[in-house]
């Protein structure tokens, strides 16, 4: 997918999109997606410099609170959960397209999110769709307990007569910093239990975002055993991940995928919010991403900015010249925002004619 001419600043590889093929690695690799604060925007904004995480949190929990009751939600509230449940149903039926025979029929939804649009999204969709599984992790009846073995669990349709054994499309829920509606069970002192609730709790189970995230995801067990499990992932041949709304400045995360790149048989692709970069004198959004990474570029890195994608849209467009000019490519990209709804258009199977309208929407929102 990429090829080895160089950007304009003569250092990164300038990649060149080819979107069916892209398309043909979700069939035949294990899908992985790993979603950072952006993919909640505009609904749930980033942190900012000087802003206490306390508000971040209860602003979470507020919009949590009516996910999880089925509440009336403000116009950017359900636009988020619009989003959510084109990606989810984006990711079933990609699942449901691969050969189980070559890879398992399931996808890990990695988030350092703590809000619920993923979990409200996928009941959403299960009660249309009844042929997918949804695994948090979580096992129990009244009293539901997060545990990683649980993770390893598959579900097959062997039919009313035991005549077949199909597969159930699955999709894995990995949260390595907590969720607003997790707390620590006080059932068993010399053990950590935690419990997941249907709805958002007054003092989660989570790591804070704060200067000492990185020290409090270690000193979980529960945390440290989802980062192993985000690591052993992304060892696995025959594996991609795809990267949203996550800007890489976990120290562990980050790490994780450093060392993953040695894997020749895992694809990364990350997808940049915008062409502007966030820190002067940087170059671009891609040279950004890379030294937050702290990583050369390598073959199976691929970093997708709006111009690479705005470039595909035009090839692509049924009524657009085969080549486009640069002019036209950038006013394009400007208005391209390569937020959790862009990329959901971008992979859905069998969308190609719809790229043409990637570029009327979605401009100002998404996160960098």
């Amino acid at each position: 997918m990429s090829d080895n001419n160089t950007s304009d600043d003569g250092e990164y590889p300038a990649p060149h999109l080819d979107i069916r093929q892209l398309r043909k690695l979700c069939y035949s690799k294990r899908l992985n997606f790993l979603l950072g604060a952006g993919a909640s925007q505009p609904a749930i904004p980033t942190l900012t410099d000087g802003q206490e995480p306390k508000e971040l949190i209860d602003q979470i929990r507020q919009v949590s609170c009516k996910l999880a009751a089925g509440s009336v939600l403000a116009e950017e509230e359900m636009d988020t959960l619009g989003a959510y449940v084109r990606f989810i149903s984006m990711i079933i039926s990609i699942l449901s397209m691969s050969n189980s025979r070559a890879v398992p029929r399931s996808a890990n939804i990695f988030t350092t999110n703590y809000d619920l649009f993923i979990e409200a999204a996928m009941d959403q969709v299960m009660q249309e769709n009844y042929g997918v599984i949804f695994n948090d992790g979580a096992n129990g009846y009244f009293r539901r307990y997060i545990n990683t073995f649980n993770y390893d669990r598959s579900t097959a349709l062997r039919g009313q007569f035991d005549n077949y054994n199909h597969e159930t499309p699955t999709i894995r829920l990995i949260k390595p910093h907590g969720s607003i509606n997790w707390r620590q069970s006080k059932a068993d002192k010399d053990q950590e239990l935690i419990e997941v609730l249907s709805q958002p709790v007054e003092n989660p189970f989570l790591v804070l975002p704060d200067a000492n995230e990185s020290e409090h995801t270690m000193e979980s067990r529960h945390f440290f055993e989802m980062l192993r499990l985000f690591n052993i992932e992304l060892d696995k041949p025959q594996s991609i991940l795809f990267v949203i709304g996550f800007s890489f400045q976990d120290k562990h995360i980050k790490g994780m995928v450093q060392r993953a790149l040695q894997n020749p048989g895992l694809q990364v692709c990350i997808f940049a919010y915008s062409d502007e970069t966030s820190k002067p004198n940087t170059g671009n959004a891609r040279k950004d991403i890379l030294n937050n990474l702290g990583t050369i570029s390598n073959s199976n890195l691929l970093i997708l900015s709006p111009k690479d994608v705005a470039n595909c849209v035009i090839n692509l467009g049924k009524h657009d010249p085969p080549h486009a000019d640069s002019k036209s490519t950038e006013n394009k990209s400007d208005s391209i925002r390569l937020n959790l709804k862009t990329v959901t258009r971008l992979l859905m199977p069998n969308n190609a004619d719809s790229f043409p309208i990637l570029a009327q929407s979605d401009s100002g929102r998404g996160s960098k």
